[in-house]
C-alpha cells in the first residue's frame, strides 16, 4: 500500500540523540507512513545504529555531506508518501501527530500545506513554552517564523516544485525562506492540538551558530533570497520595510551576544532606516542591553 506520509529525518553525526526520535515516529497511532533518514555524511555510528536497532522499518540512505537542506530535498525526492514532511533528528514526535495532520487534510480536502503546534522542552523532558499555530498564520509570517521545520506537512507534488533552498550559507534560515515561499502561493492549514516537542539542547545547530561571519552571511543571503523574489516579495507588500527591520534586528541582537558589538550596531542602525517599529520592540531594547555589557 502507498503511504500517506513520507517522514524524512536528515541527520549529521547524531547517532546518540536519533534513536529516541526514531522510537517517537514508530509509534504513531496513524500507521500508514514510511520513514526515511538521509544521513547527511556522518563520521559516528549512525549507520550501524539503524541497520541493527530499526532494519527495514527505516529507509536509510547515506550521501556526501552538503548540509540539511540538500538533505531534505534528497528525501523528498525518494518520497512515496502523498504527503511528505521533514522531522530533526534531536526532537519528538507525540503518537497523534499523524492522525492530527491526516485529520486535517481529510476536513479540508487535500490542501497543500498543514502546520502543526508544539512543545519546547528542555533535557529534562520540563515544558519550557508552547507554540500554537494561529488559524491566520499566512498574513503573520512576515512577522517571523512561526514553524520550526517540523511543524510543516506538505503535499509531496508541492513539495518538489518548492525543495530548500542548498545554499550552504543559508543554513538555519533555509526553512524560513521556503515558508514565505510557499505561504505566497498556497494556505498553511493549522490546529492546535499539540503533536509534538522541540528539544533545547546546546548542540542544536541554530544555538551554535556564534561566528559573526557565518551569522551575517545567512541572514544577508535570507534577506536576498526573499526580497529578490517577487512572488514574496508581492505576498509581503507593504510590511516589507517592518520584514527587513525584523531581521536586521534579529541579526543585530545574534552580534551583540556574542560580543561583536561594532557589527551589531551597524545591523542596528539598517533596522531603524528600515522601519521606526523598531522602537517598540523589546528585541531593539534588548540590542542595547548587550551592547552595553
Amino acid at each position: 500500500m502507498k503511504p500517506k506520509f513520507s517522514i524524512i529525518v536528515p541527520t549529521y553525526n547524531r547517532a546518540h540523540l536519533i534513536g529516541k526520535t526514531i522510537d517517537t515516529i514508530l509509534s504513531q497511532s496513524f500507521t500508514n507512513f514510511e520513514l526515511i533518514v538521509i544521513d547527511d555524511g556522518s563520521t559516528d555510528n549512525t549507520e550501524d545504529l539503524i541497520d541493527q536497532k530499526y532494519g527495514k522499518r527505516v529507509k536509510y540512505f547515506k550521501k556526501n555531506n552538503a548540509e540539511r537542506a540538500a538533505a531534505r530535498n534528497f528525501g523528498t525526492q525518494h518520497a512515496h508518501g502523498k504527503y511528505v514532511l521533514w522531522f530533526d533528528s534531536d526532537d519528538i514526535m507525540y503518537p497523534n501527530y499523524l492522525e492530527v495532520a491526516n485529520k486535517i487534510i481529510v476536513k479540508e480536502s487535500e490542501p497543500e500545506l498543514v502546520a502543526l503546534s508544539h512543545h519546547y522542552l528542555n533535557t529534562n523532558n520540563k515544558e519550557i513554552s508552547v507554540e500554537i499555530i494561529p488559524n491566520d498564520v499566512n498574513e503573520l509570517l512576515y512577522k517571523g517564523n512561526f514553524f520550526a521545520c517540523n511543524a510543516v506537512v506538505v503535499r509531496k507534488d508541492i513539495a518538489l516544485e518548492n525543495l530548500f533552498n542548498e545554499d550552504r550559507e543559508l543554513t538555519a534560515s533555509e526553512d524560513y525562506e521556503l515558508w514565505l515561499r510557499l505561504g505566497s502561493q498556497y494556505t498553511f492549514h493549522t490546529d492546535k492540538e499539540i503533536t509534538w516537542a522541540l528539544i533545547v539542547h546546546d548542540e542544536r545547530s541554530v544555538s551554535t551558530m556564534a561566528d559573526a561571519t557565518k551569522l551575517i552571511h545567512r541572514f544577508e543571503k535570507f534577506i536576498h533570497y526573499t526580497t529578490s523574489n517577487q512572488q514574496v516579495t508581492d505576498f509581503l507588500g507593504n510590511k516589507v520595510s517592518y520584514f527587513l527591520m525584523k531581521n536586521y534586528l534579529i541579526l543585530a541582537v545574534d552580534l551583540a551576544l556574542n560580543k561583536h558589538k561594532r557589527e551589531a550596531k551597524n545591523y542596528l542602525k539598517l533596522a531603524i532606516r528600515a522601519n521606526k517599529k523598531v522602537f517598540l520592540n523589546r528585541t531593539f531594547y534588548a540590542t542595547l542591553k548587550h551592547l552595553m555589557m
